[in-house]
């Protein structure tokens, strides 16, 4: 029994969530934003996220853009990404959403692919 216990605290301290170790789980560098953020300024942050984590969004920075932004379809999206992050580890509708939401404020979150 104090195997298996020690074993669930090594998992638990190195940041392995129950739901297979997905990366985005164990990710805490978003850091909250304080107060409200505009479409712009959280799209600035979610590009940020994207380049720091290699075009992975990670669930803090993404929880702290629909806690803090002032546009209710950009926070809608932001937790519907939250959701399926977490539930299926990918989120390729609400990201497309989330960069629709962000060219229409005038950034571009995402590398456009050549042709």
């Amino acid at each position: 029994m104090k195997g298996s216990l020690a074993l669930a605290a090594a998992a638990v301290l190195a940041g392995v969530s129950c739901g297979g170790g997905h990366p985005a789980h164990a990710r805490s560098h978003a850091a909250p934003s304080p107060g409200t953020l505009t479409s712009r300024e959280a799209c600035l942050e979610l590009r940020a996220d994207l380049a720091r984590n290699g075009g992975a969004p990670d669930i803090p920075a993404l929880r702290a853009i629909a806690d803090h932004v002032t546009a209710a379809r950009l926070a809608a999206d932001a937790r519907t990404a939250v959701r399926d992050i977490a539930h299926t580890g990918v989120a390729p509708l609400a990201l497309a959403l989330l960069e629709d939401d962000c060219d229409r404020a005038g950034v571009k979150v995402t590398a456009t692919p050549s042709p």
